[in-house]
């Protein structure tokens, strides 16, 4: 049984850039590169491909 880590929720712009975060549309893990993109690094992402974030998307920080 696995269990989910605690998560503070933060809005994207509230982030600092290079911060690791979950994204619950997509279900992945993200870090942001700029005030409007991350790239994902868990899944398919590799960390490499930006994806375009509002800023206020609502974000979760693992705790």
């Amino acid at each position: 049984m696995t269990t989910q880590p605690t998560r503070q929720r933060l809005k994207f712009k509230d982030l600092p850039i290079g911060q690791r975060f979950f994204d619950p549309i997509s279900a992945e893990y993200f870090v942001k590169q700029s005030d409007s993109m991350a790239a994902m690094v868990t899944g398919i992402g590799d960390g490499t491909v930006p994806d375009e974030f509002e800023a206020d998307d609502v974000v979760g920080v693992d705790l």
